[in-house]
């Protein structure tokens, strides 16, 4: 993997300490970097990306917006040509303290809902809101620089209004403990993809 990423990369990957989630980081940058040469047909480690003063990925030298998430040992990739476009997973895991972490995440409304989600359904509610949001802010090159909650997604709204854009948000397919949403600024056809198959559709 290492023979794939930038020398940043491999630098940035030296300095963490810990092997999970060093292994972690890692893949997630060489299967970004295998899924954009995938599409630009240009070898993984001559891609030339750069990382704007909010994290967001870019390649100057292609017409294409990226976006890239991994948690623990998922990675996911969202490429566009069509215009900007964001992507957020998490995998589901126990949060005993979701109801205390709303109030920092939630606009009042979405609060105000989210009381009344039964216990056992609270975490993976708490995950899906949280991915809808930072789809959103990553499509719009904020990241988490951005305040969430100052952005209202919901759980169901198909898009939603955030500055003066409108933005589209589809749910990544459930696959096992995975949560995710794709955020873009148009509702043009998602093609969705698995790896490390051969790439079959979902």
């Amino acid at each position: 993997m290492r023979e794939v990423l930038s020398p940043a990369e491999r630098e940035r990957a030296e300095k963490i300490r810990h092997m999970d989630i060093r292994l972690s980081y890692l893949q997630a940058k060489c299967a970004f970097r295998i899924i954009l040469s995938a599409h630009l047909h240009v070898p993984p480690r001559d891609l030339q990306i750069t990382v704007s003063r909010f994290g967001k990925p870019r390649l100057p030298a292609h017409d294409i917006e990226v976006s890239q998430s991994h948690s623990h040992d998922w990675s996911a990739v969202a490429v566009s040509a069509l215009g900007l476009v964001g992507i957020d997973i998490e995998r589901w895991r126990p949060l005993a303290n979701c109801r205390q972490l709303a109030c920092h995440i939630m606009t009042d409304h979405e609060a105000r809902v989210f009381e009344d989600i039964p216990n056992e359904l609270s975490v993976r509610n708490f995950l899906e809101l949280w991915t809808r949001k930072e789809a959103v802010l990553k499509c719009a090159g904020l990241g988490l620089r951005q305040d969430p909650r100052g952005l209202h997604t919901g759980w169901y709204e198909p898009a939603v209004q955030f500055g003066d854009l409108q933005y589209y948000l589809n749910a990544l397919p459930v696959c096992g403990q995975l949560v995710g949403h794709l955020a873009s600024h148009a509702p043009q056809k998602i093609i969705m993809r698995s790896l490390p198959s051969q790439l079959n559709a979902w």
